[in-house]
C-alpha cells in the first residue's frame, strides 16, 4: 500500500503532520478522521525518490530520537510475546508512534515482512537505526524460535543504555552550564563593567595597586577584543570537535581521557558496563562469542578499549580463553576478567557478565554523584574567586581615594 504524507489539525486545534499508509487517499482521509485529524493537505509519498533523498537522515542519532526507538523496542517485544502475528504487531507500532521518520521505517519493514522477508533481513535495510547487534540478535531469535525472548532482551538492553546515557549527560550538563556561565560573567565583567567603574580613577594622580592595574589591563584587552575572544573560544571548541572526530584524534583523546583523575575513571566504568551488558545480552541470545565480541567492540565508546577487544578477539580465535587476552591487555579490571574466567569454567558466562554489569552500573551512579558534588563547590569557588578579585581591584583604590580626601 502507498504511503501518504499529511498535514492537518487535530481535534484539540493543534497543527499536526505525519505519514499514514492506506490503499487510497479516500481511505487515508477516513482513517485520519477517525483519529481526530482534519486533513488540510494529503499527497502520495514517492517511495523510491524519497528513500534515496532522506536515507542519511534516518540515522539513530538525528533521524529517530533514542527514547522513541527504545519505546518501540519495548512495545514490539510486548506484542510478540503476546503471540500477536509480526505483521499485526508492526501495524500496531505504526499506528502508535508519533515519530514520522520511525513510522516510515516501520511501514517499509512491514511491507518487507509481508513480502516474505525475515524481520532480521528487513531491519538490515536501515543500518543507521538498527545496529549490527540488533540485526544479529533478531536473526538468532528467528532461527531458534525465541524471537519473543530476544526482543525482550533487546528492550531491556535499550532501556538500560538509555538510562545510562541520560545519567552521564545529566552529570555533564551542570558543570558545562556553570563553565559557560563563568566564562560569560568573566567576559561581561572585564569587557563592560570594569571599564565603567575604573573611569573614576582615570583623572586621579594616585598610584593604583598592582591588582587594579592588572585588572584594568585585562579589561582593556577584553573590552577592545571581546568579540574576537568569543569567536576564538567557539573556533577552538569547533576545532577540538573536528580533531576528536578524526581517527588519530579520537585515539589520542580516548587514551588521554582515561588518565584524567575523575572523568577518566567514569569513562572507563561506563565502557566496561556497556561491554559486559552487551556481551551478556548477545551471548544469552545465542550469538557465538567471536561474533559477539566483533559487535561489542563498536559499542564500548572508547578507541583504546576497542583496540584491546580487537586484539583479544584474534587471540580467542587462535584458541585462547576469553579472559586471558583481556587480562594481558591491561585495559580491563581484574574483577571483570576473573568473573569471565569463572563463567567460562562453569558455563555461566552470561550470568557472570550480568553481575559485573550490575556492579559497574552501581559504581557509575556513585561516581556521577561524587563528581557532581565535587564540581558544584569547585565551580562556585572559581566564579566566586574571579568576582572577589574584581571587587578587590575596585575597592582598594576607592579606599585610597577616601583616605586622600579625608586628609
Amino acid at each position: 500500500m502507498p504511503l501518504y504524507e499529511y498535514k492537518g489539525v487535530s481535534s484539540a486545534g493543534k497543527d499536526t503532520k505525519g505519514v499514514i499508509e492506506a490503499d487510497s487517499s479516500k481511505t487515508a482521509r477516513a482513517r485520519l478522521k477517525q483519529k481526530g485529524v482534519y486533513t488540510t493537505t494529503l499527497k502520495v509519498k514517492a517511495k523510491g525518490a524519497k528513500e534515496k533523498k532522506s536515507g542519511p537522515t534516518l540515522s539513530f542519532g538525528s533521524g529517530v530520537k533514542m527514547k522513541n526507538f527504545t519505546l518501540m523496542n519495548r512495545q514490539l517485544a510486548t506484542l510478540v510475546r503476546a503471540r500477536i502475528p509480526l505483521d499485526e504487531a508492526l501495524s500496531a507500532l505504526i499506528d502508535q508512534t508519533d515519530d514520522a521518520k520511525l513510522k516510515t521505517i516501520l511501514s517499509q519493514i512491514r511491507s518487507s515482512v509481508n513480502e516474505g522477508q525475515s524481520l532480521a533481513k528487513s531491519v538490515r535495510a536501515f543500518p543507521k537505526l538498527f545496529t549490527p547487534m540488533h540485526c544479529s540478535m533478531i536473526a538468532a531469535g528467528e532461527a531458534s524460535g525465541n524471537l519473543d525472548l530476544v526482543l525482550q532482551r533487546l528492550a531491556d538492553f535499550s532501556e538500560g543504555q538509555l538510562e545510562l546515557r541520560n545519567k552521564v549527560l545529566g552529570a555533564m550538563a551542570y558543570p558545562a552550564f556553570m563553565g559557560l556561565a563563568g566564562v560569560g560573567i568573566t567576559i561581561f565583567l572585564f569587557a563592560f563593567a570594569v571599564p565603567k567603574i575604573t573611569e573614576v580613577f582615570a583623572g586621579s594622580n594616585m598610584t593604583l595597586p598592582d591588582l587594579t592595574r592588572i585588572m584594568i589591563a585585562i579589561s582593556e584587552i577584553m573590552s577592545a577584543h571581546w568579540l574576537t575572544i568569543v569567536l576564538a573560544l567557539i573556533g577552538s571548541f569547533s576545532l577540538f570537535q573536528w580533531y576528536i572526530n578524526t581517527g588519530a584524534g579520537r585515539a589520542k583523546w580516548d587514551a588521554f581521557s582515561l588518565k584524567l583523575p575523575v572523568y577518566g575513571k567514569l569513562r572507563r566504568m561506563v565502557a566496561i558496563s556497556r561491554f559486559a551488558r552487551t556481551l551478556s545480552t548477545l551471548v544469552g541470545s545465542g550469538i557465538q562469542v567471536l561474533e559477539a565480541i566483533d559487535i561489542v567492540k563498536d559499542v564500548v565508546g572508547n578507541t583504546v578499549i576497542r583496540q584491546a577487544l580487537v586484539a583479544s578477539r584474534e587471540s580467542i580465535r587462535e584458541g585462547k580463553s576469553i579472559a586471558a587476552p583481556m587480562k594481558e591487555s591491561g585495559q580491563f579490571p581484574p574483577i571483570l576478567t576473573h568473573m569471565i574466567a569463572v563463567g567460562e569454567r562453569t558455563g555461566e558466562l552470561e550470568q557472570m557478565l550480568n553481575v559485573v554489569a550490575d556492579a559497574y552500573d552501581a559504581q557509575v551512579d556513585v561516581a556521577i554523584t561524587s563528581m557532581t558534588k565535587l564540581l558544584e563547590p569547585l565551580m562556585i569557588l572559581v566564579m566566586g574567586g574571579i568576582i572577589t578579585l574584581v571587587a578587590l581591584s575596585i575597592f582598594m583604590p576607592m579606599l585610597q581615594l577616601n583616605n586622600l580626601s579625608g586628609v
